[in-house]
Formats: structure tokens, sequence, C-alpha cells
């Protein structure tokens, strides 16, 4: 079978693609295709191939725009789709995997083709851009084509569709991500006095830092024997806004901003925490995520979780079994929450639920059955 996957960052950019890609590149003939860039990667395995859409030029900051302001949305550019129709023909692929449903038109809008394509749904696309009419119109057109073959990585993001009725029945299926549970297993249990809290993410409008640093203060504040500390791990567009918090509020010597780590860190990290944070929050524009990877990942190191009832994670996180969940924005009951779960012990049954629903064999085996089964017209 010959897959090709198409997204604007390539598949080195995001963990959950390249472990995918990889373990499918173990099985089929693949090529990615990248849009914007193709990032190095040390142990690169994949055959990736750039062609750049002209996202800076003048008219596509002008179609940006408009697309803002005006629910414009087309993606057509003559230049991209003759050197991507030209790439796509000599690769001649069987199945056309899309990673990012917003990003498939830039290859809906310039490439026609009766190749079966396959569109991941993932958070962006079927949420924040459902407040564009025009986006909302090609959509509902794009998956009633008889070769469009839609993934969800959680049901509250196919809800998100079915409420502006764009889904034909029973079109499509619900795909986790899957986490590598060799590689996310604790090997040692340290006992600390302290209670550690950690959250592994970007700071970006989503992932609700800010809210968790506030809900720390009050739990500190409102229980001065409460030894605890709030591990931060990640960069991005609010992490200095999130130590300026912390030195407003003078929590500097219980909360630390790690900043980006590589994997066997940010394992080592959770086997020293107690408890993973990750207080996600539908975003001012709309946007929400499907199921964070990192709270698999702490899920399958036997960590409780304390989250919120956001789009997909009560999914993974049922409330008051694998770990607590509040209304998003809730400081006042996130607060009394991390006093609550600090008295928890690890959570076997966590990792016995990513290993049962997350697993990334059983995630790559469903994955490219759905591919077969495409291709075999059920």
């Amino acid at each position: 079978m010959k897959i090709l996957y198409l997204s604007d960052h390539g598949p080195y950019k995001t963990t959950f693609i390249r472990q995918d890609v990889e373990k499918i590149s173990n099985i089929h003939n693949t090529l990615y295709i990248a849009f914007e860039t193709d990032s190095n990667y040390a142990y690169k395995k994949i055959k990736t191939l750039l062609i750049k859409y002209p996202s800076y030029s003048i008219k596509s900051k002008i179609r940006w725009r408009f697309e803002n302001l005006f629910n414009y949305f087309n993606w057509s550019d003559k230049k991209f789709s003759l050197a991507l129709s030209q790439e796509i023909n000599k690769f001649n692929p069987d199945i056309i995997h899309c990673q990012f449903a917003y990003e498939s038109a830039k290859l809906l809008h310039n490439f026609k083709t009766d190749t079966p394509i396959v569109i991941n749904f993932r958070g962006y696309g079927a949420s924040y851009k459902l407040n564009n009419k025009n986006y909302v119109n090609w959509l509902s057109q794009t998956l009633r084509q008889k070769n469009i073959f839609p993934i969800f990585v959680s049901q509250s993001l196919l809800d998100n569709l079915n409420k502006k009725k764009i889904i034909p029945l029973n079109k499509g299926i619900i795909l986790h991500t899957g986490i590598d549970t060799e590689k996310f297993v604790r090997k040692n249990y340290i006992k600390n006095n302290i209670t550690s809290f950690i959250q592994v993410s970007n700071f970006n409008s989503k992932k609700g830092q800010k809210v968790t640093i506030e809900a720390f203060k009050k739990a500190t504040t409102n229980n001065p024997k409460f030894n605890a500390r709030l591990i931060f791990v990640g960069n991005g567009k609010y992490f200095n806004d999130c130590k300026k918090i912390v030195e407003t509020l003078k929590l500097n010597s219980k909360v630390l901003f790690l900043g980006n780590l590589n994997q066997s860190e940010i394992i080592n990290q959770m086997e020293n925490a107690t408890v993973f944070v990750h207080h996600s929050i539908t975003a001012p524009n709309g946007d929400q995520e499907g199921i964070p990877n990192s709270v698999i990942e702490a899920m399958a190191m036997e960590l409780p979780i304390l989250s919120t009832f956001h789009s997909g994670i009560p999914e993974a996180v049922e409330h008051n079994v694998n770990g607590l969940l509040c209304e998003e924005n809730d400081v006042e009951t996130y607060s009394k929450q991390m006093i609550e779960i600090s008295k928890w012990e690890l959570l076997k049954i966590n990792r016995n639920k990513v290993l049962n629903k997350f697993n990334i064999d059983s995630h790559i085996k469903k994955l490219a059955n759905y591919y077969q089964e495409i291709l075999n017209g059920n």
C-alpha cells in the first residue's frame, strides 16, 4: 500500500504524528509532504518532501484576513497546485491522509482526484473553524464525497460536527491517539514528603496554566500546612506571562518552569511527580482540545489526573476514578481538588485504561485496518 501524508509542518513537529507515520512506514510505502516546514530531527526515518505553500505572500495574507473578517474560504494557488500535483502524481498513492482537517483545504482546493482521502479531525478544524460559515459549507460538501473518509480523535469533536449537521450518518471512525506504553512506563516509585503537581504542554490559550497558578495560590494560602510545588514543562506564547503571575503572587519558591524537555527527561519528571494537572479550557476564539496526549502519557505513568470537563478529556479521565475534573475556569473547585487529590496514591487502573484503550499498537492496527477497508470498498 502506498500512503501519502500531508500537513503544514511535516511529521516531526508533533510526537503523535511522527510515531504513527514511522510505524506505518515499517509496513507500507509512505511519503510525507509538508506545506510550511519540514523540521530537522535526529532520527529521521520518514521520507519527507517540502512543497511550500505561499503563506506569507501578499495574496495569502489578504486571503487570511478575508477569511477571518468575511468568512471567505479559498486556498487555491496555481503555482502551488502545479508543484503539488506533479509530486502526488509521481508518487501515485493508494490513499492520501491529511493530518488536520483545516489544512486539508490546501490539498483539496489545489488537487482533484478520485483517490481515497482520509481527513483527521483533531481540534481546531472541529471547533473554532466551525464559526466560519463558508468553511462549514465546504466541509459539509467535502465529507459527502465518496472518496473522503474522516477520522475523529474524540467523540466530543464528532459531536461538534454533528451539531452543525456536517457529517453524513455513520461516516468515519473515532480513533483516539495511541501512546507508546513501553516508553511511558513507571520504573521507579519515588515517594516524597512534598506533593508535586506537574503539567507538560505548550503555553497557549487552551492549556489553562494561568488558572492552574491561581488555583495553586488559593490552595496553598488556604492550607498553610499544604507542602506542595507546581512544575511546568514546555514553552510558548504565554510562558513569560505565567512567570510574571508567579512573581506577582510570590510563588517563586513553589513554582518551577523547566522549559522544553526531551521525552526521557519528561518521563523522569513524571516519575518524581504526585499528580498530573492539565486545566484545559476553550480558547476565546472557540478553539478546543481533542484529548491532550500528555494526559494519556501521564495515565500510562499511573499518575492521578486533575483536569476539566473539556472536549474529549472525560473520554479518558472518568471523574473520581482516574482523577478529578471540574468545570473550566472554576478556580475555587480546582483549588479544593488540589488538596483532595494530593492524598491519592498512584493508579494502576490508569495505566490499564491506556493499555486497553490508547495503546499505540492497537491504534496502528486499527488505522491500518481502516485504510484496507477503504481500499476494499467496505
